[in-house]
């Protein structure tokens, strides 16, 4: 993969041409948006965990921080290393904590972690005694998510055990909605919310003063303003995937897509009728059909749940795909698409002259999320990161 100085004009030569391009003046429009909504007094984690949802993790975070982004949140360590290597300043949090033996890596590469046993704490004590310093934490309560977290209802429980750890802060208090995304369940978001705002103030009655409170993922800020605390932590929304993931009363069409995926045509050959072309049978021509052959499969994340249902677009035109997506290649039908030939670039994901295939398109095809789609983009992939 190309690395993230890497820019157009995109040259195939040399290349298989399957690449996808990474719109960072986009990205930056979608963080103002979102940092214009909450306004000067929230702070802004720009979530770039899962290499920045397929985008380019290093790229899009050179970008956001250029742009005022307050903190990146990041799922492990190791994503938050990659971000201090390329030169990332701003303070970085690691969402799902650390493992056993990376508490010491977290100070030595001022890594803010996400707690939630007392084990954990204890380790970073210990990582933080032996370096003379104070480790800053969030500590993260279950509210209703289940997952990560001391559970809402044991808080009174867990907090007077922190006063031992006498080299650690706890800097930050959070949790994570389980729907907010969806008004069958505002009565849980709310609920919620409650619960957060009680722990909160437990942890403050007991001497505690946490710098931040945070709740608020994507669907919070458009959804929840009683939800936003002193940071939000905006992932999807800062990528344009917001079709599937924000409550319906609460889209904003001005978010852009960031990412889209193209390719070339590699063989054209017509099939008779009666034939069937790819795995399984599983396509059988009506009549006779002119075929396109692209140099991209699953192994790309082209989700093999498209198969004989998703499009393309191809010279304005959309295509229909055809068969069994393989490891490697993928079938489309260009029958209708007039003056096709050889090398015609393929838009998979994106718009082209007037038509659109958008993320949240080919996730609802495929049966999935807008995020598993961008997510799921394989690394021989190359990003071409486009900025004005």
């Amino acid at each position: 993969m190309p690395d993230s100085s890497y820019h157009k004009p995109v040259d195939s030569s040399g290349h298989r041409p399957t690449w996808a391009e990474i719109d960072l003046d986009a990205l930056a429009a979608n963080f103002q948006l979102v940092k214009n909504r909450v306004g000067p007094d929230v702070n802004v984690m720009t979530v770039v965990k899962a290499n920045a949802y397929g985008h380019g993790a290093v790229a899009c975070a050179r970008r956001l921080e250029r742009e005022g982004a307050n903190w990146f949140g990041v799922a492990l360590p190791e994503e938050g290393i990659e971000l201090r290597t390329a030169g990332i300043t701003r303070p970085i949090l690691c969402l799902g904590g650390f493992w056993e033996g990376q508490a010491e890596l977290c100070l030595q590469h001022a890594l803010v972690p996400v707690v939630y046993r007392l084990d954990m704490l204890e380790a970073i004590d210990r990582a933080a005694r032996d370096r003379g310093i104070v480790a800053e934490v969030h500590l993260k309560i279950d509210t209703g998510m289940g997952r990560l977290g001391v559970r809402f209802d044991e808080v009174a429980e867990f907090a007077p055990q922190l006063k031992e750890f006498k080299n650690v802060r706890i800097d930050g208090l959070m949790t994570h909605f389980a729907a907010a995304d969806d008004p069958s369940c505002e009565t849980l978001t709310h609920e919620q919310i409650r619960r957060f705002h009680d722990a909160v103030a437990v942890f403050r009655e007991m001497g505690f003063d946490p710098k931040f409170v945070h709740l608020a993922n994507s669907a919070g800020i458009f959804a929840e303003r009683e939800s936003w605390g002193n940071m939000v932590r905006p992932g999807g929304v800062l990528y344009g995937l917001w079709r599937d993931i924000l409550d319906p009363a609460h889209r904003n069409e001005n978010l852009r897509p960031v990412m889209s995926l193209h390719s070339r045509i590699m063989l054209l050959k017509w099939v008779p009728e009666g034939e069937t072309v790819g795995y399984g049978c599983t396509f059988e021509a009506s009549r006779k059909t002119l075929v396109a052959t692209i140099p991209i499969g699953y192994d790309d994340g082209y989700l093999r749940g498209l198969s004989n249902r998703s499009h393309v677009i191809i010279r304005g035109m959309f295509a229909t795909v055809i068969g069994r997506i393989s490891m490697d290649l993928t079938l489309v039908d260009v029958t209708n698409v007039p003056g096709v030939k050889l090398n015609d670039e393929v838009v998979l994901l994106g718009e082209s002259a007037g038509q659109s295939v958008t993320a949240e398109y080919l996730a609802k095809t495929a049966g999935t999320l807008s995020y598993e789609v961008t997510c799921g983009l394989g690394s021989r992939v190359p990003r071409l990161f486009v900025e004005g």
